[in-house]
């Protein structure tokens, strides 16, 4: 059984941008994002599997940055969770062996660096269920928290972590 993530293997994420997507391309990663610090990306114990915050980045590259109602528009902010539940995919993947191995996605928790006054959290998490849904069809229906927050890691304007049942 793998349970832990030392190396990451090559994963593919849909562009981040709403013309590449369109067109039904694809980008290759060269890693599923390694961690920022002293953690595992994905533990998956007795067929649940828990992966760490994931940000809108590729690699160290933070492809989306600042609030969310001030610098950062919903739609932009909806793309950016929809990168971010991809990368938790590919997470996922790596850990157990493969997408089918999904069973059911249970949770999904959303922060999202939002600006004084913005209320709108759960329009931007929208962007992160819709993907999953889209890519896991039934298995990817999931219970939701939309949580705003001040900051975020390196400026980024939403981060999701996620838990999935899996198949061993």
């Amino acid at each position: 059984m793998r349970s832990l993530i030392r190396d990451s293997p090559p994963a593919i994420v849909r562009p981040p941008t709403t013309a590449a997507r369109n067109e039904g391309g694809v980008i290759e990663m060269r890693s599923v994002n390694r961690p920022g610090g002293n953690y595992l990306p994905v533990i998956i114990h007795s067929g649940i599997a828990y992966v760490s915050g994931q940000l809108p980045r590729r690699g160290e590259d933070l492809l989306y940055a600042g609030k969310v109602g001030a610098n950062v528009d919903i739609a932009a902010a909806q793309e950016a969770a929809a990168l971010c539940a991809d990368l938790c995919i590919a997470a996922i993947n790596h850990a157990a062996g493969g997408e089918d191995r999904i069973v059911q996605v249970l949770q999904l928790v959303g922060y999202i660096a939002s600006a004084p006054g913005f209320t709108q959290q759960s329009q931007v998490m929208n962007g992160a269920s819709d993907r999953l849904i889209e890519r896991l069809g039934e298995r990817g229906r999931h219970a939701r928290t939309s949580v705003g927050v001040a900051e975020l890691p390196r400026g980024a304007p939403v981060e999701l972590n996620m838990v999935a049942a899996v198949r061993e």
